[in-house]
Formats: structure tokens, C-alpha cells, sequence
């Protein structure tokens, strides 16, 4: 059996995924850390990709990508920005309630939400 890899498109704006962000870390384009919010875009977005593990045949486009699914990408690349803030994922940061989901797992917050686009769940 022939299983076709997950599709690996770009079908979020990346401008306006990196603006949805700053917006909701309270940052501006100016600022000095808004660059690393934008090179973690690309990132966030394949990571979503992989987990919705949508066949090619099914990609969306920037015109048909849901809002609530391009804005679970933005929620991505904040978690991803927010892990240089995470304390070390150790026995001690988890016993004082330091610990994040997120700073293990970038989509806990999301994929309840990236569940309800997921077309394939291999079983391998």
C-alpha cells in the first residue's frame, strides 16, 4: 500500500500570520524581537501541517484556509516564541506549578481545534 506524504503547502499568509502574533504578544514590527516572531512562522505552520497529516489532493490555499485554523498557526508560533521564557522542564519546575504544556508540545493549545481538519489518522 502506497500512502502519499501529508501536504506541505504554504496556505497561511505569512505577513499576516506574523501580524496576528505580535498582536498577540503586544509587539510591533519595530520591536526588537519581531524577527524572531517571523522566522518562527514557517516552522509553526509546517508543525500544523504535520499533525492535520492532510493528503495533497486536499490542501488548502491562502483564499480557502479557515480563519480559526490559520489562527491556530499564529497560536503556534506565540508558544514557540513564548519557550525562551519556559523554566527548564524539570521535576522541580513541575512540583512549583512552573511547568507549561506548551513548552513541550507547541500545539496542546490548538489541537482540539486542528481535530476537527484532520483528514487522515494513519495507524502504522
Amino acid at each position: 500500500m502506497t500512502v502519499t506524504a501529508p501536504d506541505v503547502s504554504v496556505w497561511w499568509y505569512p505577513a499576516a500570520v506574523t501580524g496576528a502574533a505580535l498582536a498577540r504578544l503586544r509587539l510591533t514590527d519595530g520591536d526588537v524581537d519581531a524577527a524572531a516572531v517571523a522566522a518562527s512562522v514557517p516552522a509553526a505552520g509546517q508543525m500544523v501541517n504535520q499533525y492535520l497529516d492532510r493528503d495533497p489532493a486536499d490542501a488548502f490555499t491562502e483564499a480557502t484556509a479557515p480563519p480559526d485554523l490559520v489562527d491556530c498557526v499564529a497560536q503556534v508560533v506565540v508558544a514557540l516564541y513564548r519557550r525562551k521564557d519556559n523554566p527548564a522542564a524539570d521535576v522541580t519546575g513541575a512540583m512549583l506549578g512552573a511547568w507549561q504544556p506548551t513548552a513541550i508540545d507547541p500545539l496542546a493549545d490548538v489541537r482540539r481545534i486542528l481535530d476537527r481538519y484532520r483528514t487522515r489518522r494513519g495507524v502504522g
